[in-house]
């Protein structure tokens, strides 16, 4: 009895490292899924990723709903020409929540305004019917570092 006990507790804690693990995997590889949707112009992928109530804060205070952010890419309002993540970071809030931290390069055009930079942004998660969606994104632009 006290073995099988035993057993069971190191199984449920062996399962719990692994969804953990998976869950980083899970969210640093959509990371990346994300930023190849706006390099490819791929609307269907943004709304499989950002859940309905999706809202998005930008580097200039604006806020950003999916509707507005799949309708951009696919009238190429916004197109990203390339788009990188470094320093990626998830931090698990329970079982069905994270949040992602990362350094992100992008460049391209917004209204046909050509822009290139370097952002530190923060994408909050939720899980969903089993399936992570973004929930909350924001964006702040690398400026000069200060002396």
């Amino acid at each position: 009895m006290k073995l099988s006990l035993l057993t069971s507790l190191m199984i449920a804690g062996l399962a719990t490292l692994a969804f953990g693990g998976t869950a980083e995997t899970d969210l640093k590889a959509m990371t990346q899924q994300w930023l190849d949707a706006y390099v490819k112009g791929d609307a269907a992928a943004l709304k499989t990723i950002e859940a309905d109530d999706w809202s998005f804060i930008d580097s200039d205070g604006t806020v950003v709903n999916k509707a507005k952010d799949v309708k951009e890419l696919e009238d190429k309002t916004f197109v990203c020409k390339s788009a990188s993540a470094s320093d990626v970071k998830v931090t698990a809030l329970g079982d069905n929540n994270a949040f992602v931290t990362a350094t992100i390069k992008m460049s391209g055009t917004y209204k046909g305004e050509a822009f290139t930079g370097e952002f530190r942004g923060v994408d909050v998660y939720a899980k969903k019917d089993g399936k992570w969606q973004a929930i909350y994104s924001q964006i702040t632009k690398v400026g000069k570092e200060k002396e």
